[in-house]
């Protein structure tokens, strides 16, 4: 099932800079910092025509932080 979720979005970018993963991805480098940054759970998982797609895992019901006051 660890390979239907993608590889941690962390661990693909061991190695790479951050334009380039924003390059495969189809992001900006600005969000790829802001991914890498957040406690999020986000997982690359290359898709069959060799491009990657970033996705995030979420339990159902989750919601954002409420914003600060």
């Amino acid at each position: 099932m660890d390979e239907e979720i993608g590889m941690p979005l962390k661990e693909f970018a061991q190695g790479r800079k951050q334009p380039e993963i924003a390059a495969l991805l189809g992001v900006t480098q600005g969000a790829v910092s802001q991914m890498l940054k957040s406690e999020r759970d986000i997982r690359v998982r290359k898709r069959q025509d060799g491009s990657f797609q970033a996705v995030e895992i979420r339990p159902v019901g989750s919601r954002r932080k409420p914003a600060a006051a």
